[in-house]
């Protein structure tokens, strides 16, 4: 069954992407961060490491929905060369709401089990937007994304000590595809 998941993911993944893509369209409120977004994996950087392969793809998605909602979408793989994938919908408010990765999603449309996967988001300013991620009701390290002036890049930036006691200083930089 997990292989024939695996099959399925980047499907449901990409048909994700261009509902979001339509809807996007039609409902983009101006938000900055509305778009596509590829990481330049050469321009980022990765404390404690290791760096990922030059040629890995990750693709960020964010699309608005109606009433103050957005969805994010991540494509990519991860080490092994693996699929990985990542949806959720969520409203700048600080509100911890569940989201989907590659495994979670596959139980939830298999089983309904419902994701231990939550995120929260609050917008910092009109350029910067924090959000943290939570494992069984545990936080990680929060994340901020920081928009250029020109709106073209953003950096994302993970700074603390992560549960396993190691100092990380990830700061991720993204470019507009569209």
């Amino acid at each position: 069954m997990a292989r024939s998941l695996m099959r399925v993911l980047p499907a449901v993944a990409v048909g994700c992407c261009v509902l979001s893509a339509a809807l996007e369209a039609q409902t983009a409120e101006g938000d900055p961060f509305i778009g596509i977004w590829k990481l330049n994996v050469e321009r980022s950087v990765y404390i404690p490491g290791p760096r990922p392969p030059a040629d890995l793809v990750t693709v960020y998605h964010i699309s608005a929905l109606e009433d103050g909602w957005t969805r994010f979408v991540l494509t990519s793989s991860n080490a092994a060369g693996e699929p990985t994938f990542l949806l959720a919908t969520f409203k700048m408010d600080g509100q911890r709401r569940p989201y989907h990765n590659q495994n979670t999603l596959g139980l939830f449309m298999s089983t309904g089990q419902q994701s231990n996967l939550t995120r929260s988001y609050r917008r910092i300013d009109a350029r910067t937007v924090e959000f943290t991620d939570y494992v069984d009701g545990v936080a990680g390290l929060p994340v901020v994304r920081a928009l250029s002036p020109d709106g073209q890049t953003y950096t994302q930036t993970t700074r603390g000590t992560n549960a396993q006691g190691v100092a990380v200083s990830n700061v991720l930089l993204f470019e507009r595809v569209r």
